[in-house]
């Protein structure tokens, strides 16, 4: 990633921005010297002002041409190239979770929900499914020219969620031609295989013809990588790591009878114990009575996804000093998400099945026994998720008198849903299978039980969610009056803005999968939302400047909220800049936050029951296939007692030219954010299950007729003390305070014959991260460490190189993330683990030789490294972090271009 020169002087841009990569040359600086230099609204602010003059705002521009020309294939891959990004959501985390196969971006490490996402300065439509994040993947990444991030805190801007940041994707403005495109990436191991193709077309010139009209089409496929197709992901089972990450529901079934304490498996009678490979005997680990089945190897590391993105915008000067404009855009994702098989548990067998284990030692052969059955002849869960995101947007901006103006009214939209297209059983019709004895969940099916075991699979819709927002917002923005550094600036706005929210499920087929991970429920919200806006720009001096805004948000079910923001721009000397700013924030519960269906799914790790299975010893009472290792379930949705978040930010930083053409620039930033809103964490009620004790519901507190709902209280399991679920809802869990430094730095070198260079560096060093679990809790310190379920990296950073001579051109990329400690909550002392640092490496290659023509190869993962071993549970991936690494290896990558002008 590379700077790109936008202003008079380096020092200049540097009075906010740190812009990101270019071959941007000298002589391009050159000639924008000697042009009038254009106002433009920057983002972090409504009033208009020259490039040259920008405010005091830590601020990074992406260069999206440059990233495309680096490999770089979506949106989420891009924010994953922000230095100041802590995203630990992204589309590999549909691999056994109903995320929808949405990704997210995270500035901060705060939480989506307080990053704020804007296509070109406006809202785009929240994720149905959670109504409080965007998903990445809505965002056309074929049409984005740039992507400027502001790193602090806009709530006195933008509106109560911009806690964390800002990300605002601008689209092309004035595109003139037709262009196709097409990407070709294919991993050296297998599996992972990505195509594009891409095809845009404008016409009309707005300074000539008055107009311009451009649309795109955009289609991107992902295949899918197994875990099997990776060394460092095949399995859960590493011994010498102490890892043993397996499940008790498998094949050939385990069982218990409560009536004798027993716990067994028929085949731990055979020489040939379980069914390896991936059903196994760990005897060292899980005692010498049941198998252990290892789901991991059965799943998809990275989901085939296919997107398809449609974009086109209208914009016609109605006059010198009018301009209206239409936009809509349409991007569709489809994701494949694949595990393990279905398991059933609360199996009843009695002894007048022909598949009774009557010969099992210390067996009552009259009495009923429990089995769970792991659905090995239904094949691998296979979830398809497909979400629809549009939006609409008029736009009328101009000026009247000494006023700008900018007005406008959007729509945005999007709709999700979810279901199974394989592998999952009706788990009603499995029991009875066995209860009448005509499956055995001890052995290979014969024909007709296939066949009974195919009818009874589960294909269709899981749940929908829509959710949709339409808006009006209106700014004017003048010179009010000339002080010493020149003139005073006003702004005032006004923002209108109703949400809706519907999320349902097929009840039928939620309730007769419960792997599935979802609970019958027809929720629904809305809310209206209004906001005024104002802000000022007051120039005392010619090197000190000031910046006043203020927002009040009125919400209907909330309230209002005053937020203001102070900022300042000083200059003692040509070549240094300080700049620092104040603000206050508050972010109302989501619809979702509030509303989302309360569902029952299981835990992200699989835990031993503090009583029944302490330290991973069955203790009397205990059933070891029920209470030990096993992964529980949890109820989690929508809380209506939830309070807002408010937060309070402060930023100081530095920016220097020591040299001609070297830029260097340093952020301080400080957040504290109070009642922050999250779901209760799992890890920290098993970590403490003492003062966590009323979050355990167990199945004797819940009356007989429910019971059932839990697959820890189903049939001989009923009334007994298993765990039947914890709690675990959207809370308030406290504070969080966290700190730290930006850096930036760019330098521009013109070698004469040897062509022109460009250096850049940004990074983020996180001094402090405090979380409190609840407000009564202390504060957890995150950085370094993986807490509940990630880490906070101490530092990260990302360096890049471009060349340029004629039509040759080249780029080297890299990132960088420091180690951490390693989770480690299921491993011994003595396998404790701490998360090594990792660096990949990226080089392209770009031909512009021949007319009109673009030809890009280059190499992702160049040194092809892999991730470094991680134990962490919390994902379905195991030996590793998918969220924060490269699974693909090294790839090659091949991208063409042609402009018919």
């Amino acid at each position: 990633m590379f700077i790109r020169k936008k202003s008079v002087s380096a020092i200049a841009q540097l009075f906010g921005v740190a812009l990101v990569a270019s071959h941007a040359t000298l002589a391009l600086a050159q000639q924008q010297q000697e042009q009038k230099l254009e106002k433009v609204e920057i983002t972090g602010s409504s009033i208009k002002r020259s490039i040259a003059s920008e405010g005091a705002l830590p601020i990074t521009v992406i260069s999206v041409k440059e990233l495309r020309e680096a490999g770089v294939t979506t949106t989420e891959e891009l924010v994953g190239r922000v230095a100041s990004s802590q995203s630990s959501l992204g589309t590999s985390q549909s691999i056994g979770s109903a995320t929808g196969g949405r990704a997210n971006a995270n500035l901060r490490g705060l939480g989506a929900n307080k990053t704020l996402v804007l296509l070109n300065g406006r809202r785009v439509a929240a994720f149905a499914f959670d109504s409080a994040t965007v998903d990445l993947n809505a965002i056309p990444f074929a049409a984005i020219e740039r992507v400027e991030i502001l790193r602090d805190g806009a709530s006195a801007i933008y509106g109560t969620d911009a806690i964390g940041g800002v990300i605002n994707f601008i689209t092309k403005n004035n595109y003139n031609g037709i262009e196709v495109a097409g990407e070709y990436q294919r991993p050296e191991k297998s599996g992972g295989v990505s195509k594009r193709a891409t095809i845009t077309g404008g016409i009309g010139n707005l300074d000539t013809d008055k107009f311009n009209l451009w649309a795109t089409f955009d289609y991107h496929k992902q295949d899918a990588v197994a875990a099997t197709q990776r060394d460092f992901a095949k399995t859960g089972v590493i011994p010498e790591r102490g890892i043993f990450l397996t499940s008790g529901t498998t094949f050939p079934g385990n069982f218990s009878q409560t009536s004798t304490s027993l716990t067994g498996n028929p085949t731990i009678l055979n020489a040939e114990k379980c069914a390896p490979p991936f059903s196994l005997y760990l005897p060292e680990s899980f005692g010498t009575k049941t198998c252990r089945y290892d789901y991991t190897a059965a799943i998809d590391i990275i989901p085939p996804t296919e997107q398809t993105t449609f974009a086109t915008r209208g914009t016609f000067n109605l006059s010198d000093a009018a301009q209206f404009s239409l936009e809509y855009v349409r991007a569709t994702n489809k994701n494949i998400a694949r595990v393990a098989e279905d398991p059933v548990t609360g199996i009843v067998m009695t002894p007048s099945s022909p598949y009774y284990p009557k010969t099992y030692p210390g067996i009552d052969a009259t009495k009923n026994i429990t089995v769970g059955w792991r659905m090995i002849p239904a094949g691998r869960r296979t979830n398809e998720s497909e979400s629809t995101a549009q939006r609409v947007v008029a736009d009328l901006k101009g000026v009247i008198g000494a006023w700008d103006y900018r007005t406008g009214l959007y729509w945005t939209e999007s709709r999700v849903q979810d279901g199974a297209t394989d592998g999952y059983v009706n788990a009603g019709l499995i029991k009875a299978g066995v209860l009448n004895g005509t499956l055995n969940p001890f052995g290979p099916a014969d024909e007709a039980q296939l066949k009974l075991i195919n009818d009874a699979k589960i294909k269709g819709t899981f749940a929908k969610g829509v959710g949709s927002t339409i808006g009006y917002d209106a700014r004017i923005s003048r010179e009010l009056f000339k002080m010493g550094g020149g003139a005073a600036a006003l702004s005032l706005g006004l923002d209108l803005r109703r949400e809706k929210y519907k999320n349902d499920t097929v009840d039928e087929n939620v309730s007769a999968a419960p792997s599935a991970g979802r609970s019958p429920s027809h929720t629904a919200g809305d809310r209206n939302v209004t906001a005024l806006t104002g802000e000022m720009l007051l120039p005392f001096t010619d090197t000190l400047e000031m910046q006043l805004a203020a927002r009040y948000d009125r919400y209907s079910d909330f309230g209002g909220t005053f937020n203001p923001k102070v900022g300042f721009r000083w200059q003692p000397v040509k070549s240094v800049v300080v700049r620092g700013s104040y603000n206050t924030g508050f972010r109302a519960p989501s619809l979702d936050d509030l509303y989302g269906p309360q569902t029952l799914t299981f835990t992200a790790n699989s835990y031993d029951d503090p009583i029944l299975c302490p330290g991973g010893v069955v203790a009397p009472g205990g059933i070891e296939s029920r209470d030990c290792g096993q992964q529980t379930q949890r109820l989690v949705g929508g809380n209506t007692a939830l309070k807002p978040e408010k937060s309070k930010t402060f930023s100081l930083g530095v920016a220097f030219e020591p040299i001609k053409d070297l830029t260097v620039s340093a952020d301080y930033f400080n957040i504290k954010l109070t009642k922050q809103i999250s779901e209760f964490p799992e890890q920290a009620i098993y970590e403490d299950p003492v003062k966590y004790a009323s979050r355990f519901i167990r199945c004797n507190q819940l009356s007989p007729n429910v019971q059932d709902n839990y697959a820890g209280c189903q049939a001989d399991y009923a009334n007994g003390k298993g765990i039947a679920y914890i709690l675990a809802l959207t809370d308030n869990l406290g504070s969080v305070k966290t700190n730290g430094l930006d850096f930036n730095a760019d330098y521009a070198l013109n070698a004469g014959d040897l062509g022109r260079f460009n250096f850049s560096w940004s990074g983020t060093w996180v001094h402090k991260y405090l979380y409190q679990r609840s407000e009564a809790d202390p504060f957890v310190e995150n950085v370094g460490a993986y807490v509940d379920s990630s880490p906070v990296f101490r530092w990260q950073h990302v360096i890049g190189v471009s060349w340029k001579h004629g039509p040759f051109a080249a780029q080297w990329n890299t990132r960088y993330k420091t180690g951490y400690r390693d989770a480690n909550t299921s491993v011994e002392p003595e396998f404790f683990n701490r998360v090594g640092s990792y660096a990949l490496h990226d080089v392209s290659f770009t031909y512009t030789g021949v007319k009109n023509l673009t030809l890009t190869a280059g190499i992702k993962n160049l040194l092809d490294t892999k991730p470094p071993f991680s134990n962490q549970e919390t994902v379905f991936q195991k030996g590793y972090d998918p969220r924060y690494t490269d699974a693909l290896g090294r790839t090659w990558t091949l991208r063409a271009s042609y402009n018919f002008k």
